[in-house]
């Protein structure tokens, strides 16, 4: 008996390794809640702000490793200024030429975290038919637990800037100032597949305990 209790004491201190790298934790991009916005000179005078209404992807997180993966999809044929006229110009010839290039991506097969958050992320941004390097700097993190789908939910809020004559977008450019600063606001929740969701504007989380709901 005591010969089969140190082999099994023997097989479960061989296990302990494997069993304490818990799996890479899927996420997937929440598309209400997720829009890359951006920022670019105007002639130097202004800056026009838009941004991209369509995006999805999926998120690794590997707490234990501190390490983790980015896959993200953004349909530019969905950019947003809030004016028509831009939005044209935008999807044309001169600027994100949708008609040949209508997504960009971007990926990462690594998270860079201090401590137990994740700050930046050093991934490969395909854009206008260009891939370059673009790091992320993460400046907001938070987990929790979703009220109504019962799961959990991180939300991130991401900064970058890069030169978009590197991606071959050098029209109407500002010699002074050339770069386009990102910020992208995530929101991705746990698992392979998003449960079904509910129409824009109706998925309203419940207020933080203390505060009370308004009619």
């Amino acid at each position: 008996m005591q010969t089969i209790k140190k082999q099994l004491a023997l097989v479960a201190f061989a296990l302990l390794p494997a069993l304490s790298q818990a799996a890479p934790e899927e996420f997937t991009i929440e598309p209400g809640h997720t829009y890359p916005s951006f920022e670019t000179s105007h002639m130097g005078l202004s800056f026009w702000r838009g941004k991209f209404d369509k995006s999805s992807g999926k998120i690794w997180l590997d707490r234990t490793a501190k390490t983790g993966k980015v896959d993200i999809t953004i349909d530019v044929t969905s950019v947003n200024f809030g004016m028509a006229m831009m939005d044209t110009r935008a999807k044309g010839e001169h600027f994100f030429d949708v008609e040949k290039y209508p997504t960009a991506t971007y990926h990462s097969d690594t998270i860079t975290f201090d401590g137990d958050v994740p700050v930046a992320v050093n991934g490969q941004l395909t854009l206008h038919g260009i891939t370059k390097s673009v790091p992320l700097k993460i400046v907001h993190f938070k987990c929790t637990m979703h009220p109504m789908f019962k799961r959990e939910i991180c939300g991130a809020d991401a900064r970058a800037e890069f030169d978009r004559r590197e991606f071959g977008m050098s029209n109407d450019i500002v010699p002074t100032d050339p770069n386009v600063r990102l910020s992208i606001q995530v929101e991705a929740l746990r698992g392979a597949e998003l449960p079904p969701l509910p129409p824009p504007g109706m998925m309203n989380m419940p207020p933080p305990p203390g505060i009370a709901p308004k009619n």
